[in-house]
């Protein structure tokens, strides 16, 4: 766990500095979203 917890650190790094602060913050939006999409279906349609 600990591996992959510091693999992700690295690609998100990487990632941040490669494609800016909008990427990150686009994404971050994306991956909440679907969070709260798969939440409201497993509370209501499951």
């Amino acid at each position: 766990m600990a591996i992959c917890n510091v693999g992700g650190s690295l690609v998100g790094t990487r990632l941040a500095l490669k494609h800016g602060s909008g990427f990150v913050r686009k994404l971050f939006l994306l991956v909440v979203s679907v969070l709260i999409l798969k939440t409201g279906y497993d509370a209501f349609l499951k």
